[in-house]
């Protein structure tokens, strides 16, 4: 089997010292409107084709791999006295494959930290990828709020680029009188 990330052979997914490298994150913040933080561990630059390979069923193995280097480190120094929700922004399995935003979503689960899957659907089917801010702008995601959210919430997504869909999901459910904490994804896409 080729190494997910350089195509060195290996027999799990990612060769030791690419696993090695993608290990060692530096978690970064953006700030978006309204002082809303979004968390990162990657920049875009640096997993862009593997997150790519959400789109293919190997997608799969590569997001547990990046979920466990990354979000199932983030639980071990943020360890609030509070109870957390986490939620995904729509975790839908589409084309029969899995949620790449609810593996991240699972790796987050701690004494303190719940996630809540299939909470945030959008009522739109517009896909983002390879899209530039105008046409995300103009195309708004429209979510849904399909469970019930007892405690304050984590969003969870796999990219920040314009930050539209994370703004989107916060404002949703902050009107259903929800407190959201803060955006924790996998890269920020900022230049």
């Amino acid at each position: 089997m080729k190494c997910f990330n350089c195509g060195e052979f290996t027999l799990l997914g990612f060769c030791d010292k690419c696993k090695n490298n993608l290990k060692e994150f530096s978690l970064g913040v953006r700030v978006l409107d309204k002082n809303f933080k979004v968390y990162s561990f990657y920049k875009y630059e640096q997993i862009k084709h593997l997150l790519y390979s959400k789109h293919h069923f190997y997608g799969y193995f590569v997001f547990n791999m990046l979920a466990k280097l990354s979000f199932k480190k983030f639980k071990n120094f943020f360890n609030p006295d509070l109870k957390i929700n986490a939620i995904a922004l729509d975790d839908k399995v589409e084309n029969m494959l899995y949620s790449h935003s609810a593996i991240l979503l699972r790796y987050l689960k701690s004494k303190s930290i719940q996630p809540i899957y299939s909470a945030l659907h959008a009522k739109s089917n517009v896909k983002y990828s390879g899209k530039n801010i105008q046409f995300r702008q103009k195309n708004k995601r429209n979510f849904k709020l399909l469970k019930k959210i007892n405690h304050p919430v984590i969003l969870v997504d796999d990219i920040v680029t314009s930050g539209s869909s994370l703004l989107e999901a916060k404002e949703l459910l902050e009107k259903n009188k929800i407190f959201v904490l803060f955006a924790l994804v996998l890269a920020d896409a900022k230049e």
